[in-house]
């Protein structure tokens, strides 16, 4: 089941307009040809595409959908970032903890043997994740919260969120639910596995990658136990 079914507008609705992110995958990246792994509505690549080639990978129909309403000329494609084979490109980013929605080591390693395949020698690979909350990780259930709020085509939308945590299978699971002027329209449930950061690093390493950074957030910030994102740089041997 694809949990963006109904609510790709809503998601760039959210998204679209954010920046952080792909001003640090620009400060940061080469001038080669660029493909984003779980590119969504497509906000990233069509910012980054001004400078570079750049190809966007996703498995769901709907959110390429509006990418490729919002640009008509970009290169998107509708595959499993697990078993994609599109040629040689000299970086791969996957944004947005869109790593984390490979649930099992398994999806993890083929998802990295694709990208080792198509990066060149010495082509880089950044995984944007979300830092596991150690404050959090005992509390197995949050009720459903605002997690976001706007408009869309002037009427008043919103998001919440709902999450179950399971420190033994590093596991989140979580409930997105939209609603559009009050009224529920979608819930999107989400499963994703959270990733520790020595574990990041040597799943990278025994995958062919040397780790050249860990930052944690988009200003470079060092990383600590407190850190919103793990951001990991590395480079294909």
């Amino acid at each position: 089941m694809d949990p963006y079914q109904s609510v790709a507008d809503l998601y760039e609705a959210e998204y679209g307009a954010l920046d952080s992110d792909v001003e640090y995958f620009a400060r940061h990246g080469t001038r080669g040809p660029l493909l984003v792994l779980g590119c969504g509505t497509g906000r990233i690549g069509r910012r980054l595409a001004r400078t570079r080639p750049v190809t966007g990978l996703d498995v769901s129909a709907p959110m390429l959908a509006v990418a490729r309403q919002k640009a008509p000329d970009a290169r998107y494609v509708e595959a499993d970032m697990r078993t994609f084979d599109l040629g040689a490109f000299s970086e791969i980013v996957a944004p947005n903890g869109a790593f984390n929605f490979l649930a099992t080591r398994a999806d993890q390693h083929a998802c990295l043997a694709c990208c080792q395949r198509t990066l060149v020698p010495g082509g880089a690979l950044t995984l944007d994740l979300p830092m596991p909350s150690f404050a959090l990780l005992g509390t197995p259930h949050s009720p459903e919260r605002l997690a976001w709020e706007g408009t869309l085509d002037g009427r008043a939308v919103r998001r919440t969120r709902e999450t179950h945590r399971s420190p033994v299978r590093q596991r989140l699971e979580l409930v997105d639910r939209y609603y559009v002027d009050g009224a529920l329209i979608a819930a999107s449930p989400l499963v994703l596995r959270l990733i520790f950061p020595s574990e990041v690093e040597w799943m990278l390493e025994a995958a062919g990658f040397a780790v050249e950074a860990l930052h944690g957030d988009y200003g470079d910030a060092p990383l600590t136990e407190s850190s919103p994102r793990l951001l990991v740089r590395a480079v294909r041997l």
